[in-house]
């Protein structure tokens, strides 16, 4: 039997369906367990360190989406947060991710969305990687070697000062639409955290 290509799952309609799975059954999880510590001073302080995150994420992903919004695979984007990070859209997605965990208080929600979030980005963005070689050829092999995959670094933020980017307000709307559910979730969890303080539905008690 032949193998799947990385291409295959990587595509953007295959990645929002397993994206949204997950995060279901993610969210299921979140909705029936409550850690040891749930609302305790320590883990109310981990609850806000996530909204932090997930402030962040919004940010960031407007301020990626400012310079590859409406360009993506039509040019070779190196500045801005391009210029740190190869992925800074998956960057700060990946903050968002981590943010939802803490908020929720949970350090197993928060292990397991990170988990898989690294574990299957890693595919989707070899993916991307191998398509962009072939778009760009040599120029994306020169970024490839100076600028790294995910892991930013900060000091090689470029000057752009002669370089400003700019949307269409038909890209401005589809960017806050993105990020509109990051913000979202700082209410959700707020919800979801009202619900089990007060015994709306049974809770399974966790260590995490």
């Amino acid at each position: 039997m032949a193998a799947i290509p990385d291409s295959f799952y990587a595509s953007e309609r295959w990645r929002k369906r397993v994206s949204f799975l997950f995060a279901a059954v993610w969210l299921g999880a979140a909705l029936v367990i409550r850690p040891a510590g749930f609302q305790t001073t320590a883990f109310e302080l981990l609850k806000l360190l996530g909204y932090l995150l997930l402030i962040v994420a919004a940010l960031g992903r407007i301020w990626a989406f400012a310079y590859i919004g409406g360009r993506k695979n039509q040019e070779l984007c190196r500045r801005g947060p391009y210029g740190m990070t190869r992925n800074p859209l998956y960057v700060f997605s990946f903050l968002g991710v981590c943010g939802a965990g803490l908020g929720l208080q949970s350090l197993a929600l928060f292990a397991t969305a990170a988990v898989f979030f690294l574990a299957y980005y890693a595919i989707v963005i070899r993916a991307e990687e191998r398509r962009l070689a072939e778009i760009f050829g040599p120029a994306f092999a020169q970024y490839c070697a100076e600028v790294p995959r995910f892991w930013p670094r900060w000091h090689l933020v470029p000057d752009d000062n002669d370089s400003e980017p700019s949307l269409s307000p038909r890209l401005v709307k589809r960017c806050l639409r993105d990020v509109f559910w990051f913000l979202a979730a700082i209410i959700l969890i707020e919800i979801i955290a009202m619900a089990k303080a007060g015994h709306w539905w049974y809770v399974w008690p966790t260590r995490f």
